[in-house]
């Protein structure tokens, strides 16, 4: 089902838009198209997550999905609270939490079942729990529905693309057997690990594939109330990993032998003895929702970028299960670049802005990728010596209070920093409670109807500026031109008004002084400067690489930085 495309809405009237694609159409064989500003390539959760906030930004955008029916199976089953912040500002977020399972941790067991250690992630300052076990295909469904009905996204079921050619002036799309073609200013590859976008676009894989097999089986109907804890289960004989759900749903996985056939271990008759009698007392055949074997891939695409195109999600990374990072990394690449590519549409965003895409998030994807491949180097060992030996270290350093801090509240998992890219560093203000290049907090804050939301509905969905404590104007007119939403945050106590809300809680005003302290919210939520006034201009100097709100020409990319057009089957 072909949806007409969609009109062009600007995400903020008051902001002059300085380019705007043309409605030039483009005869393509027996079709003919309209050209878009961005196609998605992929409606997985990373893919859709990408085209509803560019079409909220009032991008025009075209989703390509060979299926014609969400997802249906449970990949994915960890979600941290950065991506809940995202999924609450496509609206989605409550629904999925009312089937989910809330603040949860993880415990390693070694050899008896003994527990090594239990962890919990440090508490979340984003306004969500920190980590959620959730259901995949739930969320696939609510992102699908909310992409089927938004009015200003084309969304394209049972196309497949397979072939892509890009030039200085756009990408092409070829759908189908020479059928029909799209085109647009960029493309967006987010059709997983076997990405055609990212074979079309030249992008090599780096890394390695482990040798172990793991067998995933997904239950229903478990029968018993299980503490909110994903399990990694390191007995040196077959290991497994068991993660609860909600509504009586149960993962299982456990690490398969050599000599072990992957077709023959996943018939209803071996999956039975798997589960039956250790971990449940009986097993109905409806009460498996899947059994399949997958092997852990670690590998990072070389870049995410190739001129017009680039990569999101598994297309661009691929990473083993263990630390429940590979969706939450995608829903980041996603968040990431999708404000960028809106800026660039609008006509400020340079080509240092959309470079930074990979500079932001390829470091942290792998990293991610080093940290999952870590944590199933030590659930996966089957050595005896090797067992008892992970098993007394493990013992050792947990003695040691800062190791044991740092490994109880997860810190190994370490959230992104983005101050080599879009950021100014701070210089003569200090503000602990606000870090450049980490992420805003989201506190409880009161408005002057006497309501009290999480910060984000106040911050609109493009940049922002707040100003923590006293009330004051930040001088500069590049705020107002690249369409900032000002807000004063004031400490608890204070009068709420038209534009100015308190802080209920003193998370962002604690420490503020009598002058005012300026900071630079990106779309995405991540702080890009504090300062204070007389550090405006060198704040605004310096963005101006990134977002330029001076009229100009768009500059055109080099060419030397696009690849030969291929055309992939």
């Amino acid at each position: 089902m072909a949806v007409q495309p969609s009109r062009v809405l600007d995400a903020d009237p008051g902001r002059r838009l300085r380019h705007r694609l043309h409605d030039r159409p483009t005869a393509r064989g027996d079709v003919v198209t309209a050209r878009r500003d961005v196609l998605v390539v992929g409606a997985g959760p990373v893919g859709l997550v990408a085209a509803l906030l560019l079409a909220d930004a009032g991008v025009r955008t075209t989703l390509v999905e060979k299926e014609t029916e969400p997802g249906d199976l449970p990949r994915g089953i960890s979600l941290q609270d950065e991506s809940f912040r995202t999924l609450e500002q496509l609206g989605v977020a409550d629904a999925l939490k009312e089937e989910s399972l809330l603040d949860t941790g993880s415990r390693y067991f070694g050899l008896g079942d003994r527990l090594l250690l239990e962890a919990r992630p440090v508490a979340s300052r984003l306004g969500h729990p920190a980590k959620t076990q959730f259901d995949q295909p739930i969320l696939e469904r609510l992102l699908w529905e909310r992409a089927a009905a938004h009015e200003r996204l084309e969304f394209l079921r049972g196309a497949e693309a397979t072939a892509i050619r890009q030039d200085r002036d756009g990408v092409t799309v070829t759908i189908g057997e020479q059928t029909r073609t799209l085109t647009a200013d960029w493309l967006i590859g987010a059709d997983g690990g076997r990405s055609f976008v990212r074979r079309a676009a030249g992008i090599e894989l780096a890394g390695t594939t482990q040798p172990q097999r793991w067998i995933v089986v997904d239950l229903h109907n478990e029968p018993r109330e299980r503490a909110p804890f994903a399990e990694f289960h390191g007995d040196g004989k077959r290991p497994y990993v068991l993660v609860p759900g909600a509504r009586g749903r149960l993962r299982i996985e456990f690490m398969l032998f050599d000599d072990e056939d992957a077709e023959e271990m996943t018939t209803p008759e071996r999956i039975h003895e798997l589960v039956v009698p250790r971990f449940r007392a009986e097993l109905a055949p409806d009460d498996v929702r899947r059994a399949a074997v997958y092997v852990a891939h670690q590998r990072v695409a070389r870049r995410y970028r190739a001129g017009r195109i680039f990569l999101v999600g598994d297309a661009a990374h691929l990473m083993p299960p263990f630390a429940g990072q590979g969706l939450n990394a995608g829903l980041r690449d996603a968040t990431n670049l999708a404000w960028k590519l809106a800026e660039a549409i609008g006509g400020g965003g340079t080509e240092r802005l959309l470079d930074s895409y990979e500079l932001e998030r390829r470091a942290h994807g792998a990293a991610m990728v080093r940290v999952s491949r870590r944590i199933g180097g030590v659930v996966m060992t089957t050595d005896p010596v090797l067992t008892r030996l992970r098993d007394a270290v493990v013992r050792t350093v947990s003695l040691v209070p800062r190791v044991r801090e740092f490994l109880a509240n997860m810190r190994f998992i370490a959230p992104p920093d983005y101050t080599a890219g879009v950021s100014v560093a701070a210089r003569g203000v200090t503000f602990g409670t606000v870090t450049v290049g980490r992420a805003l907090s989201q506190p409880v804050v009161r408005d002057a109807t006497g309501a009290e939301r999480g910060l984000d509905a106040h911050l609109g969905r493009g940049w922002a500026l707040l100003q923590i404590g006293a009330p004051a104007l930040a001088a500069d007119a590049y705020w107002d031109a690249i369409g900032a939403k000002r807000l004063c945050i004031l400490p608890p106590g204070s009068e709420p008004s038209d534009g100015v809300v308190t802080d209920t809680t003193a998370v962002l005003t604690a420490g503020a002084g009598t002058r005012p302290v300026f900071v630079a919210v990106r779309p995405d939520r991540y702080v890009a400067a504090v300062f204070d006034a007389d550090g405006e201009h060198r704040v605004v100097e310096h963005l101006r690489a990134f977002i330029d709100d001076r009229p100009h020409l768009v500059p055109e990319i080099p060419y030397s930085r696009l690849p030969l057009n291929r055309n992939t089957r």
